[in-house]
């Protein structure tokens, strides 16, 4: 890791009339990454304006137009386990990073000699995986408002968001004197990968608002067309020389082109109703259809209904001096999954070529098979959430003191999930995306808040609390469990399972109950493996068959909080101003599947001072077991043993500035400075937290799956950012 320096320059001009109006700015941005060779930059300007043509018509226009340059490495985008920073933590200390004899200059792993197989970090991040990435986006949209009368009126909007990129790679020829995959190249390789992505909206909106003797009506009707392109061109090649960097002349050149479609068409119409502010009514139909489903499930239909009572403003309400505002709501609606997540076809099988071999006439020819990453599925349709909410909002004190209270209950069916095959229906794809069950989350959220002043001291603090309870309600037919995460360099077994009656997707293995201590603790315990020794994990039998299983595994937690908070402060005192926002969560598992590499000793990798610990016939008061080759007991099993508490309390940011008074400044500038504000800031300035990990707030690996969340596969830290900088108004 590095310290990363950042810059950012923003500049923005308005101005106008009362026919016409705009405003513009530029933006450059900089900023290096805390891993070698990843930076950052960005130039972006956007402009927007308004006009007034005629009484009846006005139009506008917003365009923002930005280009990027990104260094990175490859391996930190992967969604496999072997991301760059797992060899951080994989690499064996006594190989040396450099070598100055080796062809690139960099030293690898030699697995002959001592049986371990991580790649050099730091070669991968400067030699062989550096990219590079330009990309151009364009994001504008136009419109147009239509006044027939005071209580009719008609908008039409068009929008394009174009981005166009390419990745560049080269890799050169090196010898890094290792004997793994990847530990030479003979020729170098030149790899660019273009991308063209057009989303298009187009809306059609038309509303009617009226108001007459305390009645309020807003009804709209709107049409709306998405649709997005893309267009992707794979080239790679490769050449003799490290320095011909570019495919003019490679050799051995191979280029794939794809292209993908998908369209959202909605029909919406809004009603909202309101008697002198006090009584509200509100309901929603939306008609949505998404070409990425199979015929005969594109459309789904998505209604809502709300209503509100401002009780403070009742009659009843007039002579109290307690509550400056009371109010009781309540609502139910439906959304549903934007598929394209899923991709542009989910439901129809992709194949790769030349990924099977079959015998013709005594000879192996290679042909088509169903690919390895998805197996279509032509029953999937819409993953729709239904939510009932209820809420009430106080105000006190003349709204020096604020609260609200809701509670709710969501349940999605038709849920999502890729459920694994079994190896017997002899596809190469190891899951299947299918719409797979049911689930509800029941839950309250809370926000509080107070503000006051005294003299020139302005000060507020604010509040927030959620707790969300989840269950699995249903699975399909012929589906009892899907267990997820798993893979042997996180010790062989499933992290996750999805039951009913469970959270979704919680961890699920063996409980350590401690470390045999002597010969006769383990002829005296069930049957663990025939290799089980003193030193090595005693692991609970759950079904009393006295034999050690896959029937033992218990569930061990969930990655889901019991409880999410955040609270942030700030004050004003004649020019100076502050502000912090502070955020956690309480009561979460993380799988540290990192310890599994740290402590796990599986194999001959890097390893934490706490295997130093380790047991032996003269160090017992441990509960590290014994360290020996090839782990015969399978101490690195999914346990509870990698499992954590993965609360924590994060400072996000935190800013002070100074406003040097108008006064000043016109006496200083003449005038021609109008505001000058300075202010220091940090971001993650501390972390209160148990967990050993790099960094509490783990996400999801894989990006489209649902079933890993909360697994630290050697997640990057959230850095720590600090800034100085100045805001001036002319």
């Amino acid at each position: 890791f590095r310290t990363g320096p950042m810059t950012s320059h923003n500049i923005s001009i308005n101005g106008g009339n009362n026919i016409s109006s705009f405003n513009t700015s530029f933006g450059y941005f900089d900023q290096q990454g805390t891993i070698p060779t990843a930076e950052y930059k960005r130039y972006n300007f956007r402009i927007n304006s308004e006009h007034t043509v005629a009484e009846f018509l006005t139009f506008g226009q917003e365009l923002y137009l930005s280009t990027g340059d990104r260094d990175y490495v490859v391996n930190d985008d992967v969604t496999g386990a072997r991301t760059n920073l797992v060899n951080v933590i994989r690499m064996m200390p006594h190989i040396p990073v450099y070598d100055p004899t080796t062809l690139g200059g960099f030293r690898g792993v030699n697995s002959a000699l001592d049986g371990g197989d991580p790649t050099n970090p730091v070669e991968d991040a400067k030699l062989k995986y550096p990219a590079k990435e330009n990309s151009v986006k364009v994001l504008g949209t136009a419109h147009a408002d239509l006044k027939f009368t005071d209580w009719l009126t008609f908008r039409s909007v068009f929008g394009v968001d174009y981005l166009n990129g390419l990745n560049y790679r080269f890799q050169p020829i090196f010898n890094d004197g290792g004997n793994i995959a990847g530990s030479s190249a003979s020729v170098a390789t030149i790899t660019n990968n273009r991308y063209i992505s057009t989303s298009k909206l187009f809306t059609q909106q038309l509303t009617f608002d009226e108001t007459f003797d305390g009645h309020h009506i807003n009804a709209t009707a709107v049409y709306e067309f998405q649709t997005e392109n893309t267009k992707i061109e794979n080239a790679n090649g490769q050449q003799e020389s490290n320095e011909l960097k570019t495919l003019n002349n490679a050799k051995n050149i191979y280029v794939q082109t794809l292209e993908g479609e998908n369209s959202l068409i909605s029909y919406i119409g809004r009603f909202s109703y309101d008697y002198n502010g006090k009584y509200m009514l509100g309901a929603t139909f939306r008609r949505d259809g998404l070409s990425v489903w199979a015929p005969g499930n594109k459309w789904q239909t998505f209604p809502s209904v709300s209503a509100g009572w401002r009780i403070d403003r009742e009659e009843f309400m007039k002579n109290q001096d307690l509550f400056s505002q009371l109010k009781l709501r309540g609502g139910w609606g439906a959304t549903g999954l934007n598929g394209v997540v899923l991709g542009n076809t989910p439901w129809l099988v992709s194949v790769n070529s030349n990924s099977a071999l079959y015998p013709f006439n005594n000879s192996m020819s290679s042909g088509l098979a169903s690919s390895i990453q998805r197996l279509g599925n032509k029953d999937l349709e819409w993953e729709k959430t239904t939510q009932l909410n209820i809420g009430m909002d106080f105000g006190f004190l003349r709204d020096k003191v604020s609260l609200s209270f809701d509670y709710f209950e969501r349940e999605t069916d038709n849920l999502i999930l890729e459920v694994p095959l079994p190896p017997s229906m002899g596809y190469l794809s190891s899951t299947v995306a299918q719409n797979a069950g049911a689930m509800e989350n029941k839950g309250f959220e809370i926000q509080a808040g107070y503000q006051d002043f005294v003299g020139e001291f302005k000060w507020h603090i604010n509040a927030n609390i959620s707790a969300v309870k989840n269950k699995v309600t249903r699975l399909a037919d012929g589906v009892d469990k899907i267990e997820a995460g798993d893979n042997p360099d996180f010790g062989g077994y499933s992290l996750t399972n999805t039951v009913v009656g469970q959270p979704i997707q919680s961890f699920y293995g063996w409980q350590m109950l401690g470390i045999f201590q002597n010969v006769n603790e383990v002829n005296n315990s069930p049957l663990q493996t025939a290799s089980t020794a003193p030193g090595d994990i005693k692991f609970a039998n759950m079904d009393n068959n006295n034999v050690i299983d896959l029937n033992d595994r218990k569930f061990l937690g969930s990655f889901m909080p019991k409880f999410s908070y955040g609270f942030d402060m700030g004050f004003n005192y004649k020019n100076f101003d502050f502000s912090a926002f502070f955020q956690g969560v309480q009561g979460n598992k993380i799988y540290n599947a990192t310890k599994v590499i740290t402590e796990g000793m599986i194999r001959f990798f890097n390893a934490g001072t706490n295997v130093l610990n380790a047991w032996t016939p003269t160090n017992t008061n441990t509960n590290i077991p014994r360290a020996i080759s090839s782990d015969p007991n399978g101490n690195a099993r999914t346990s509870n043993r990698f499992i954590e508490d993965g609360s924590y309390l994060r400072l996000k940011n935190l800013v002070v500035g100074y406003t040097i008074p108008i006064e000043n400044l016109n006496m200083l500038t003449g005038g021609f400075v109008k505001s000058f504000r300075a202010y220091v800031s940090a971001q993650n300035l501390f972390t209160l937290t148990k967990y050993s990990g790099y960094d509490p707030e783990v996400g999801n690996r894989t990006p489209n799956s649902s079933l890993t969340n909360g697994i630290d596969y050697a997640v990057y830290p959230q850095p720590k950012a600090f800034q100085v900088g100045v805001q001036v108004g002319f």
